[in-house]
């Protein structure tokens, strides 16, 4: 297989990206670890959002610490392998929300889900609505007819 971007290479490993999968390849060891498959969003997530993601793995592995779950357990409970709840703690971008969401819930959090972009906490949609409010609140003289019946 030809990769299909440039490799990326590190000390002791070497990144390609092969048909839409991460391929770490280990010379030293002799071995390829094939990562999760690699989405087209990936270059489109911003630092300030891939910032957000690791901050919610890292906020969700310090409720289940503070809850005395371990992460096998977690994975039981979520009914998912244990290196997506590796990787969802990680802040991996390609884990699916519903898997977040079962994390949630498993910890007694799902509500917070909702209120992520609640209507009523939206700061910018509110001035957005601000700004299209008609300036004159006069009533508009309407022409009466006289003879309507």
């Amino acid at each position: 297989m030809a990769p299909i971007t440039e490799d990326i290479t590190g000390d002791d490993f070497r990144l390609d990206l092969y048909r839409g999968y991460l391929c770490f390849k280990y010379p030293l060891y002799g071995y390829t670890f094939l990562m999760t498959r690699a989405t087209r969003a990936y270059p489109a997530i911003s630092e300030s959002t891939t910032d957000q993601l690791l901050k919610l793995g890292r906020d969700i592995a310090v409720a289940r610490k503070r809850r005395r779950i371990s992460m096998s357990e977690m994975a039981e409970r979520m009914m998912v392998n244990l290196k997506t709840v590796q990787r969802m703690e990680k802040g991996d971008p390609a884990v699916g929300i519903g898997i977040v969401a079962t994390a949630l819930w498993v910890l007694g959090l799902q509500r917070r889900l909702g209120d992520l972009v609640a209507p009523e906490s939206d700061s910018v949609a509110l001035q957005e609505d601000i700004k299209n409010l008609p300036r004159d609140f006069r009533r508009s003289k309407k022409p009466t007819d006289k003879f309507d019946f």
